[in-house]
């Protein structure tokens, strides 16, 4: 956000004040002052320091560190910010059952992306400073919006990551919430290994085979939820014929099954544009590094381009944000019945 005139005229004033000149200048004249027992010097001062002030303050010089300063802050606090939502994004990202389809291929890993992303940042940031045909706010610009789109993707991944979680922990119309671990996996699972520290040894018994590794729960599949929501608003309409006097119990929970189905379809909306967006950052990324290398490209070229990668990514995330009451709702209106 650009700095107001007022605030950059207060800060020009009080750097040309602070000025080591007029500094050294205000302590020379207020010693000659002190000596001479005359308040000349002083009051000399005081009217070349007034001037100084005044064009300093009004001129490029401070102004143009000023808006540096500035710039660098907010810099600094961008990258602190995008550092903080990283690690929650890693974090929820480690969390079964997440990280077993991350393991299991099921699910990219996004933040093996988002390095390769970071990388190419720091690649294209290189190249732009070998590039003395471009301003440095020109550079400033492109490495501004390239850290919007790694925010902007570390973003759409915690979008993805919490719509899988509710699919994987809730069952639309089912009479109880889905585990994530199959009733029969506790019984087969294999007992815990033998404690070494007391000298107990493995023994493996000849022609007998090893128990198999527990294969990683699928995908949640909103097809399926769906599938359950419509079985279980049949099975309410055939208990309405049998049984008139619960009809319109029935019809009210036929009405709260088709809500939670029209929210499931609106979410499914969301999370498909949010997988699209995902899978077009790295090849965001390296075109725009192929146009920053490419010298006969102009700075208003490269700026073109990025401009309309940005608005497409702004453009999915209003997207993605109109959704958000849907989102808001499944979280907290979809629980078993």
């Amino acid at each position: 956000m650009p700095i107001d005139k007022r605030t950059l005229l207060k800060k020009s004033i009080a750097k040309a004040i602070q000025s080591p000149g007029n500094v050294v200048a205000g302590a020379v004249s207020l010693a000659a002052s002190a000596v001479l027992w005359n308040p000349l010097p002083l009051i000399l001062w005081g009217l070349g320091a007034t001037g100084w002030v005044t064009l300093g303050a009004t001129g490029d010089r401070y102004i143009r560190q000023i808006e540096e300063e500035e710039r660098r802050d907010a810099e600094r606090k961008t990258e602190a910010e995008r550092e903080l939502l990283r690690q929650k994004v890693e974090a929820s990202l480690a969390e079964p059952p997440i990280n077993n389809w991350t393991r299991a291929n099921l699910l990219p890993d996004y933040m093996a992306v988002y390095r390769c992303l970071g990388d190419i940042r720091g690649r294209v940031s290189k190249v732009l400073a070998d590039r003395t045909d471009l301003d440095e706010p020109s550079k400033s610009n492109i490495l501004q919006q390239l850290g919007y789109m790694l925010s902007a993707y570390l973003n759409f991944v915690r979008e993805r990551v919490s719509y899988l979680q509710i699919l994987a922990t809730i069952r639309p119309g089912a009479d109880a919430p889905l585990s994530l671990q199959p009733p029969a996996a506790a019984a087969t699972a294999p007992p815990p290994p033998p404690d070494r520290r007391r000298g107990i040894q493995v023994q493996i018994q000849p022609g007998r085979p090893l128990a198999p590794a527990q294969p990683s729960s699928p995908l949640p599949s909103v097809e399926k939820r769906l599938a359950e929501v419509d079985d279980k608003v049949k099975q309410l309409q055939e208990l309405a014929e049998k049984e008139p006097a619960t009809a319109r119990t029935r019809q009210f929970h036929i009405g709260i099954l088709q809500k939670q189905r029209d929210l499931l379809v609106e979410c499914q909306k969301r999370d498909q544009c949010v997988v699209a967006q995902l899978g077009a950052f790295s090849d965001v990324f390296e075109v725009i590094l192929a146009r920053v290398s490419a010298s006969q490209l102009s700075a208003n070229e490269v700026a073109s381009y990025m401009g309309g990668v940005v608005e497409q990514v702004m453009e999915t995330e209003r997207f993605v944000e109109s959704l958000r009451p849907a989102m808001d709702q499944l979280m907290g209106g979809v629980a078993p019945v």
